[in-house]
């Protein structure tokens, strides 16, 4: 199966603009269209910090599902945090 884990940042004086949603929304739909080098991908995956609502927002937004925690699978800042999980699947993607 194609999959691919995607992730984003952006400086705090770009929040609350949509710039996220908005770049995320083109790159998926590049990726599930086969535009890409490897072909269509079938699933992507992101990863958020458990409290991260406004990442979580962002994911939901695009369609995401959330699957679970990922216990300390991240090595952050000098320290382990647990990874909330989401994945969007090809067949679940609103191009509207």
């Amino acid at each position: 199966m194609r999959s691919a884990t995607i992730g984003y940042d952006l400086k705090p004086d770009y929040w609350n603009k949509g710039i996220s949603t908005e770049a995320l929304f083109e790159i998926i739909r590049i990726a599930f269209d086969g535009k890409l080098p490897c072909g269509p991908l079938r699933r992507i995956q992101a990863d958020t910090i458990p409290g991260n609502i406004a990442s979580e927002k962002v994911l939901r937004k695009l369609g995401f599902k959330e699957e679970g925690i990922r216990r300390e699978s991240a090595y952050i800042k000098g320290r382990y945090h647990d990874m909330k999980c989401f994945s969007l699947l090809k067949l679940e993607f609103n191009e509207t």
